[in-house]
């Protein structure tokens, strides 16, 4: 075959769109776990990892972690890793705020490789409850948050402004992690609904259960005597329209 003819046959090939000799760049990202229970987050944290992992085309690296805080625990489930499909951004949810239980979720998806670095959480975790905050005389709930199951959970005050003690399981799943997580303790919300309607932190997918009925902080007093004499009054009434 003559050198003109392989050239004509080449040019012909890129025309084509015959697939080029030079392939795309491998794209790598961090990987790996972690599930942990702590006291001071800020410190005893580490998120980093020694795996790196090749990504598919079009992919994303991603880090995500959920954190939660009951009374002076805090449970942090991490992930990074690849992923095949969303968008570039960065996500910081405070799910449930102090006073009590304080839940947190953060996720960031990024389009470079071993972009995924975040090492700690000193720009993410905010202790926002007070280092003296006041304690309700009413109400006293169980205190822990564990994998697994909490056992023997302290029964304290809550801080004033909780309105209920909370006691649920969350079942998490994706990313890697596959984990229950047990938490209860005093909140500032109602029902179950610690994450605030939304089950999703990047790659992860959280289920929350409450198989207990939540203990509600109780009324005043001075409120359920208001309710006495309207009930009095409506059984007196019965009465005279019966004696009619």
């Amino acid at each position: 075959m003559g050198t003109g003819h392989v050239q004509s046959l080449l040019f012909l090939l890129l025309l084509l769109g015959a697939p080029s000799l030079a392939s795309e760049p491998d794209f790598y990202c961090h990987k790996g776990i972690s599930m942990s229970i702590v006291k001071d987050p800020k410190r005893m944290f580490n998120w980093t990892t020694d795996k790196v992992e090749t990504c598919d085309s079009g992919s994303f690296c991603q880090e995500s972690l959920l954190m939660i805080k009951s009374g002076a625990k805090t449970a942090i489930l991490a992930t990074k890793g690849c992923i095949s499909e969303g968008t570039q951004a960065i996500t910081y949810i405070q799910h449930s705020p102090p006073p009590g239980i304080i839940t947190v979720s953060y996720s960031s998806y990024c389009e470079e490789s071993l972009c995924n670095s975040k090492e700690n959480l000193l720009q993410l975790w905010r202790e926002e409850e007070p280092q003296a905050a006041s304690t309700s005389a009413h109400l006293y709930c169980p205190t822990c948050v564990a994998l697994g199951a909490c056992s023997n959970a302290p029964s304290l005050p809550c801080p004033n402004d909780t309105v209920q003690c909370y006691q649920g399981r969350l079942q998490i799943t994706g990313g890697g992690i596959n984990s229950l997580l047990e938490v209860k303790g005093c909140t500032s919300i109602t029902g179950c609904r610690l994450m605030s309607g939304i089950f999703t932190v990047g790659p992860i997918w959280v289920e929350e259960v409450c198989p207990y009925r939540s203990v509600l902080q109780p009324r005043k007093i001075e409120n359920r005597a208001a309710w006495l004499p309207v009930y009095i009054w409506r059984l007196e009434l019965a009465l005279l329209l019966l004696l009619q």
